[in-house]
């Protein structure tokens, strides 16, 4: 018995590098088996993941809520590295070009998200207590262009 047992260890020694590749090929196998059969669910799985990603909140530090310029200022900058592109000089110079005001209103923020507090401070000035969630729009200027 104690012959057998030293002589399997000798041949596992000896094919130590064939054994990894044959348990990692198989290994390898049989994955590739699982996500074939299993393709639906997977791309249910993934589908719902990308939904609920696009879902969560954005929570802000406490001790960036204190200071609303921080916000502001880090918003500005976002937009300002955003360039315009190619695509802008298909846009229809004929086409009919309307514009509009949006008056000042409440806005629904995403769950999670808070109102600066000049927000909360202007919409209190205009007579309206923010409910949490909530955040105060200014008047805006709005273009729509019509074919």
């Amino acid at each position: 018995m104690e012959g057998q047992k030293n002589r399997l260890l000798e041949w596992v020694k000896a094919h130590k590098k064939e054994l990894i590749i044959g348990g990692v090929s198989a290994s390898f196998l049989i994955s590739i088996i699982l996500v074939i059969r299993n393709k639906g669910s997977i791309v249910v799985i993934r589908d719902s993941l990308n939904n609920n990603i696009e879902k969560i909140p954005i929570k802000v530090p406490e001790a960036l809520q204190a200071v609303p310029d921080k916000i502001i200022h880090t918003k500005a900058m976002v937009t300002d590295i955003i360039q315009p592109t190619e695509t802008i000089s298909i846009i229809n110079t004929n086409a009919i070009q309307d514009t509009f005001e949006v008056s000042d209103h409440i806005r629904n923020l995403h769950e999670g998200w808070y109102a600066s507090a000049e927000k909360i401070a202007i919409a209190a000035e205009h007579g309206y207590d923010l409910k949490p969630g909530q955040t105060w729009v200014d008047m805006y200027t709005k273009r729509t262009v019509a074919a």
